[in-house]
């Protein structure tokens, strides 16, 4: 019996690593002393959707560990919902849930709208926790005298980004320009953290100092904003292209 999206749409949101593939052999693993009565060894026919460190397994076989043992089945091409379990010198996965292999243009469909859902959902926390929101460009960055001069060798080095604001989508209307705080560091703590230039155009999510929403960001990021009235992007969601400006309108009701 065919599976219905509706039926899909829970593993997809569950599952990181989609594919097509086959059970070789039951109650084996790749990897030592991993065999049990729900493991089989697992062929990876085609890959239809996942993270970059799954997406070169299409062709080889990896251990997938079953909810139940009753579920594999082998020899019969599926469509597998899977997360990563162990990495070694092959990989383990927990499968989700199983269908049909014919249900896998479905499963990509689903797996692409669970991850949009996931995303909107972060932007959205982002926005509530926004103190401002524009679209805009940098006119000029300068050496910030906020803070510390030295922190440890994980120094953040801030710099401040005055934006000129063509459109203020959350914030004080008629406002012609933003000051951004950020850590011009490359070093391992802060080379995520968008970093701007002169010329630069997009959108920014201007967070409160310490005072914004802290789910997504390392604590000690957090720690070394200096205190008081600055605006900063340190989550990936706090600067957007620019022409991702409509889809953050849209998120903010506008």
């Amino acid at each position: 019996m065919a599976t219905s999206k509706k039926q899909l749409s829970v593993p997809a949101a569950d599952a990181a690593f989609v594919f097509v593939g086959k059970v070789v052999k039951a109650k084996a693993a790749t990897m030592e002393r991993l065999a049990s009565d729900n493991t089989a060894i697992v062929h990876v026919d085609r890959v239809v959707s996942a993270p970059e460190m799954f997406k070169a397994l299409g062709g080889q076989q990896v251990t997938a560990r079953f909810k139940k043992a009753s579920d594999i089945q082998r020899g019969k091409s599926m469509t597998f919902f899977a997360n990563g379990w162990i990495f070694g010198e092959s990989v383990a996965v927990d499968v989700v849930a199983i269908a049909a292999a014919d249900e896998a243009p479905v499963a990509a469909s689903m797996v692409r709208s669970a991850n949009t859902a996931a995303s909107d959902a972060v932007l959205r926390e982002r926005l509530d926790s926004a103190e401002t929101v524009v679209a805009g460009r940098v006119a000029s960055v300068a050496k910030s005298d906020k803070g510390p001069t030295h922190i440890s060798e994980h120094d953040p080095n801030w710099h401040e980004a005055t934006v000129v604001v063509d459109e203020v989508v959350k914030g004080k209307k008629g406002t012609k320009q933003v000051t951004v705080l950020f850590p011009r560091s490359d070093d391992v703590r802060w080379h995520q953290v968008p970093k701007y230039g002169p010329g630069e155009q997009g959108v920014w999510l201007l967070q409160p100092g310490q005072k914004q929403k802290t789910r997504g960001i390392p604590p000690k990021q957090l720690a070394a904003v200096p205190s008081g009235d600055v605006l900063t992007t340190l989550h990936p969601c706090d600067f957007l292209p620019l022409h991702e400006l409509e889809r953050v309108k849209a998120l903010a009701g506008k």
